[in-house]
Protein backbone atom coordinates (compact mmCIF):
# COMPACT_ATOMS: atom_id res chain seq x y z
CA UNK A 1 0.00 0.00 0.00
CA UNK A 2 2.97 2.35 0.57
CA UNK A 3 5.35 1.19 -2.16
CA UNK A 4 3.94 3.24 -5.02
CA UNK A 5 3.10 6.93 -5.34
CA UNK A 6 0.82 8.92 -7.61
CA UNK A 7 -0.03 7.46 -11.06
CA UNK A 8 1.91 4.26 -10.29
CA UNK A 9 -0.76 3.27 -7.75
CA UNK A 10 -3.58 0.90 -8.65
CA UNK A 11 -7.25 1.49 -7.92
CA UNK A 12 -7.15 -1.30 -5.34
CA UNK A 13 -4.24 0.34 -3.53
CA UNK A 14 -6.02 3.69 -3.41
CA UNK A 15 -9.22 2.06 -2.15
CA UNK A 16 -7.32 0.35 0.67
CA UNK A 17 -5.51 3.58 1.56
CA UNK A 18 -8.76 5.58 1.47
CA UNK A 19 -10.64 3.15 3.68
CA UNK A 20 -7.83 2.87 6.23
CA UNK A 21 -7.02 6.56 6.68
CA UNK A 22 -10.55 7.95 6.18
CA UNK A 23 -11.73 5.67 9.00
CA UNK A 24 -9.00 7.11 11.24
CA UNK A 25 -9.73 10.68 10.13
CA UNK A 26 -13.44 10.37 10.90
CA UNK A 27 -12.71 8.70 14.23
CA UNK A 28 -10.24 11.37 15.38
CA UNK A 29 -12.45 14.24 14.25
CA UNK A 30 -15.56 12.93 16.00
CA UNK A 31 -13.85 11.65 19.15
CA UNK A 32 -11.98 14.94 19.42
CA UNK A 33 -15.27 16.82 19.44
CA UNK A 34 -16.62 14.57 22.21
CA UNK A 35 -13.48 14.97 24.32
CA UNK A 36 -12.49 18.63 23.80
CA UNK A 37 -15.35 20.24 21.89
CA UNK A 38 -13.38 20.94 18.70
CA UNK A 39 -13.31 19.48 15.21
CA UNK A 40 -9.67 18.97 14.30
CA UNK A 41 -9.48 17.21 10.93
CA UNK A 42 -9.94 20.31 8.75
CA UNK A 43 -9.01 23.99 8.71
CA UNK A 44 -12.18 25.60 7.33
CA UNK A 45 -14.15 25.57 10.58
CA UNK A 46 -11.25 27.02 12.54
CA UNK A 47 -10.87 29.86 10.03
CA UNK A 48 -14.55 30.71 10.52
CA UNK A 49 -14.11 30.50 14.26
CA UNK A 50 -11.06 32.77 14.09
CA UNK A 51 -13.00 35.40 12.15
CA UNK A 52 -15.95 35.21 14.55
CA UNK A 53 -13.72 35.51 17.63
CA UNK A 54 -11.90 38.52 16.18
CA UNK A 55 -15.20 40.22 15.30
CA UNK A 56 -16.57 39.64 18.80
CA UNK A 57 -13.38 40.84 20.47
CA UNK A 58 -12.47 37.48 22.04
CA UNK A 59 -8.78 37.72 21.33
CA UNK A 60 -7.76 34.78 23.52
CA UNK A 61 -10.17 32.49 21.68
CA UNK A 62 -9.02 33.91 18.35
CA UNK A 63 -5.43 33.16 19.28
CA UNK A 64 -6.36 29.57 20.10
CA UNK A 65 -8.12 29.15 16.75
CA UNK A 66 -5.10 30.59 14.94
CA UNK A 67 -2.83 28.19 16.83
CA UNK A 68 -4.94 25.26 15.65
CA UNK A 69 -4.68 26.43 12.03
CA UNK A 70 -0.91 26.84 12.32
CA UNK A 71 -0.68 23.44 13.99
CA UNK A 72 -2.45 21.74 11.07
CA UNK A 73 -0.08 23.52 8.70
CA UNK A 74 2.94 22.53 10.76
CA UNK A 75 1.83 18.89 10.72
CA UNK A 76 1.55 18.98 6.93
CA UNK A 77 5.01 20.53 6.65
CA UNK A 78 6.50 17.94 9.02
CA UNK A 79 5.04 14.97 7.14
CA UNK A 80 6.24 16.29 3.78
CA UNK A 81 9.69 17.02 5.22
CA UNK A 82 9.92 13.41 6.42
CA UNK A 83 8.80 12.06 3.05
CA UNK A 84 11.23 14.32 1.17
CA UNK A 85 14.15 13.36 3.40
CA UNK A 86 16.83 11.76 1.25
CA UNK A 87 17.98 9.65 4.20
CA UNK A 88 15.19 7.19 3.44
CA UNK A 89 16.27 5.10 0.48
CA UNK A 90 12.85 3.50 0.02
CA UNK A 91 9.42 5.11 -0.16
CA UNK A 92 7.65 2.88 2.42
CA UNK A 93 10.31 3.72 5.02
CA UNK A 94 9.62 7.44 4.66
CA UNK A 95 5.87 6.93 5.00
CA UNK A 96 6.45 4.58 7.94
CA UNK A 97 8.25 7.32 9.85
CA UNK A 98 5.56 9.86 8.93
CA UNK A 99 2.88 7.50 10.25
CA UNK A 100 4.97 6.96 13.35
CA UNK A 101 5.00 10.73 13.91
CA UNK A 102 1.21 10.85 13.68
CA UNK A 103 0.92 7.96 16.14
CA UNK A 104 3.19 9.78 18.59
CA UNK A 105 0.99 12.90 18.45
CA UNK A 106 -2.14 10.84 19.15
CA UNK A 107 -0.38 9.09 22.03
CA UNK A 108 0.76 12.40 23.51
CA UNK A 109 -2.79 13.73 23.29
CA UNK A 110 -4.05 10.70 25.22
CA UNK A 111 -1.36 11.16 27.86
CA UNK A 112 -2.05 14.88 28.26
CA UNK A 113 -5.84 14.44 28.27
CA UNK A 114 -5.64 11.76 30.96
CA UNK A 115 -3.63 14.08 33.21
CA UNK A 116 -5.72 17.21 32.59
CA UNK A 117 -8.75 17.48 34.81
CA UNK A 118 -9.70 21.05 33.86
CA UNK A 119 -12.43 21.51 31.26
CA UNK A 120 -11.57 25.12 30.52
CA UNK A 121 -12.06 26.00 26.84
CA UNK A 122 -8.52 27.34 26.39
CA UNK A 123 -7.01 24.21 27.95
CA UNK A 124 -9.01 22.08 25.54
CA UNK A 125 -7.90 24.27 22.62
CA UNK A 126 -4.29 23.55 23.49
CA UNK A 127 -5.06 19.84 23.51
CA UNK A 128 -6.70 20.26 20.11
CA UNK A 129 -3.39 21.53 18.75
CA UNK A 130 -2.00 17.99 18.99
CA UNK A 131 -4.91 16.51 17.04
CA UNK A 132 -4.72 19.25 14.39
CA UNK A 133 -1.03 18.51 13.88
CA UNK A 134 -1.75 14.79 13.59
CA UNK A 135 -4.48 15.39 11.00
CA UNK A 136 -2.25 17.80 9.10
CA UNK A 137 0.38 15.06 8.91
CA UNK A 138 -2.18 12.53 7.70
CA UNK A 139 -3.63 14.83 5.06
CA UNK A 140 -0.17 15.66 3.74
CA UNK A 141 0.86 11.99 3.67
CA UNK A 142 -2.17 10.73 1.81
CA UNK A 143 -2.08 13.61 -0.67
CA UNK A 144 1.57 12.90 -1.49
CA UNK A 145 1.13 9.14 -1.62
CA UNK A 146 -1.96 9.14 -3.85
CA UNK A 147 -0.97 12.06 -6.08
CA UNK A 148 -3.77 14.23 -4.67
CA UNK A 149 -6.37 11.59 -5.61
CA UNK A 150 -7.27 10.60 -2.04
CA UNK A 151 -8.19 12.99 0.81
CA UNK A 152 -9.15 11.47 4.13
CA UNK A 153 -9.56 14.21 6.75
CA UNK A 154 -12.53 16.13 5.30
CA UNK A 155 -15.43 15.36 2.98
CA UNK A 156 -16.43 18.64 1.29
CA UNK A 157 -14.41 18.14 -1.88
CA UNK A 158 -15.06 14.40 -1.89
CA UNK A 159 -18.84 14.81 -1.71
CA UNK A 160 -18.66 17.52 -4.41
CA UNK A 161 -16.72 15.21 -6.75
CA UNK A 162 -19.13 12.38 -5.99
CA UNK A 163 -22.02 14.67 -6.91
CA UNK A 164 -20.34 15.55 -10.22
CA UNK A 165 -19.84 11.89 -11.08
CA UNK A 166 -23.43 11.11 -10.12
CA UNK A 167 -24.70 13.83 -12.47
CA UNK A 168 -22.57 12.35 -15.27
CA UNK A 169 -23.99 8.92 -14.51
CA UNK A 170 -27.55 10.25 -14.72
CA UNK A 171 -26.75 11.91 -18.03
CA UNK A 172 -25.23 8.71 -19.36
CA UNK A 173 -28.35 6.79 -18.43
CA UNK A 174 -30.48 9.21 -20.43
CA UNK A 175 -28.05 9.74 -23.29
CA UNK A 176 -28.66 8.61 -26.86
CA UNK A 177 -26.50 8.31 -29.94
CA UNK A 178 -22.89 9.50 -29.76
CA UNK A 179 -23.27 10.62 -26.13
CA UNK A 180 -23.13 6.95 -25.11
CA UNK A 181 -19.37 7.18 -25.63
CA UNK A 182 -19.02 9.43 -22.59
CA UNK A 183 -18.59 6.90 -19.83
CA UNK A 184 -18.47 7.90 -16.19
CA UNK A 185 -15.39 7.22 -14.12
CA UNK A 186 -16.65 4.31 -12.06
CA UNK A 187 -13.32 3.94 -10.30
CA UNK A 188 -13.56 7.51 -9.11
CA UNK A 189 -17.06 6.94 -7.81
CA UNK A 190 -15.95 3.82 -5.94
CA UNK A 191 -13.04 5.71 -4.40
CA UNK A 192 -15.15 8.65 -3.24
CA UNK A 193 -17.85 6.34 -1.93
CA UNK A 194 -15.21 4.47 0.05
CA UNK A 195 -13.88 7.70 1.59
CA UNK A 196 -17.35 8.94 2.58
CA UNK A 197 -18.42 5.57 4.00
CA UNK A 198 -15.18 5.00 5.94
CA UNK A 199 -15.14 8.55 7.32
CA UNK A 200 -18.75 8.30 8.47
CA UNK A 201 -18.14 4.90 10.06
CA UNK A 202 -15.09 6.28 11.85
CA UNK A 203 -17.11 9.27 13.04
CA UNK A 204 -19.82 7.05 14.52
CA UNK A 205 -17.27 4.83 16.24
CA UNK A 206 -15.35 7.86 17.52
CA UNK A 207 -18.46 9.39 19.05
CA UNK A 208 -19.70 6.17 20.61
CA UNK A 209 -16.33 5.14 22.04
CA UNK A 210 -15.56 8.70 23.13
CA UNK A 211 -18.56 8.63 25.42
CA UNK A 212 -17.58 5.22 26.74
CA UNK A 213 -13.77 5.32 26.97
CA UNK A 214 -13.25 9.07 27.44
CA UNK A 215 -9.55 10.06 27.26
CA UNK A 216 -8.46 6.53 26.36
CA UNK A 217 -10.39 6.75 23.08
CA UNK A 218 -7.48 8.21 21.09
CA UNK A 219 -5.35 5.20 21.88
CA UNK A 220 -7.41 3.23 19.33
CA UNK A 221 -6.50 5.33 16.26
CA UNK A 222 -2.99 5.59 17.70
CA UNK A 223 -2.67 1.81 17.57
CA UNK A 224 -4.21 1.72 14.08
CA UNK A 225 -1.72 4.29 12.76
CA UNK A 226 1.14 2.49 14.48
CA UNK A 227 0.06 -0.74 12.78
CA UNK A 228 0.20 1.08 9.44
CA UNK A 229 3.71 2.28 10.22
CA UNK A 230 4.81 -1.27 11.06
CA UNK A 231 3.30 -2.50 7.79
CA UNK A 232 5.16 0.19 5.86
CA UNK A 233 8.47 -0.76 7.49
CA UNK A 234 7.83 -4.46 6.84
CA UNK A 235 7.15 -3.94 3.13
CA UNK A 236 10.06 -1.55 2.60
CA UNK A 237 12.44 -4.44 1.89
CA UNK A 238 10.52 -5.35 -1.26
CA UNK A 239 10.37 -1.78 -2.53
CA UNK A 240 12.79 -0.46 -5.11
CA UNK A 241 15.29 2.22 -4.24
CA UNK A 242 13.76 5.57 -4.99
CA UNK A 243 15.31 8.10 -7.27
CA UNK A 244 16.71 11.34 -5.92
CA UNK A 245 13.80 13.74 -5.57
CA UNK A 246 15.83 16.81 -6.38
CA UNK A 247 18.69 16.31 -8.86
CA UNK A 248 21.88 18.26 -8.25
CA UNK A 249 21.96 21.67 -9.94
CA UNK A 250 23.94 21.92 -13.20
CA UNK A 251 27.53 22.97 -12.87
CA UNK A 252 28.10 26.67 -13.34
CA UNK A 253 31.00 28.40 -15.04
CA UNK A 254 34.41 27.67 -13.54
CA UNK A 255 35.58 30.03 -10.84
CA UNK A 256 38.21 32.53 -11.99
CA UNK A 257 41.75 31.74 -10.98
CA UNK A 258 43.06 34.17 -8.40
Amino acid sequence: MFRHQGPARSERQNLALAGYLALIGGFVNSAGFILIGSFTSHVTGNVGRLANDIASGQLAAAGAALTMIVSFYAGAVLASAIIENSSFARVPTAYGFALLGEAVLLAVFSAVASQTLARHARVQDMQAVLLCAAMGMQNSMVTRLSGAVVRTTHLTGVVTDLGIETARWLRFRRATGHEHARRIDRGRMRLHSMIVSAFMLGAVLGSALGVWLHQLTMLLPCVAVLAGACYAFATARRAALRETTYPPPPAGPPSPIT
